[in-house]
């Protein structure tokens, strides 16, 4: 399973969730993405029936987009990755199709690189 997440916008938070051969995608308003990120991303898989655990790999969305988003979500998703023991691939907005291939396609299954923010 594979979490993607996207805090590029201002007052949303974007989460993808992969499981095998589907995917189910998530979106939640938020006045405070920091506050919010890891609630929503409980709530996910609480709803989903799964736990931390059971993710594979972590996609980032790292921008451009919302200064104070892209870095929640950078930082999120590295702290998720190395607690986790897990990859994480950042991509650039419309990147995702490619990224996510690159991610079913290696099989690594350790966390070995940081993603960075990217601002334009």
């Amino acid at each position: 399973m594979i979490l993607d997440i996207n805090t590029t916008r201002r007052e949303k938070i974007y989460l993808i969730l992969y499981k095998e051969k589907s995917q189910k995608c998530f979106e939640f308003e938020t006045q405070d993405q920091s506050a919010d990120l890891l609630v929503v991303i409980e709530k996910i898989l609480k709803q989903q029936k799964t736990l931390l655990k059971n993710l594979k790999a972590i996609m980032i969305n790292i921008g451009p987009g919302s200064f104070t988003g892209v870095r929640v979500g950078v930082t999120v998703a590295n702290t998720l990755a190395w607690t986790l023991d897990i990859p994480i691939y950042g991509y650039k907005e419309g990147e995702q199709d490619k990224i996510f291939g690159e991610a079913i396609k290696n099989r690594q299954n350790k966390f070995s690189k940081s993603v960075i923010p990217y601002y334009q």
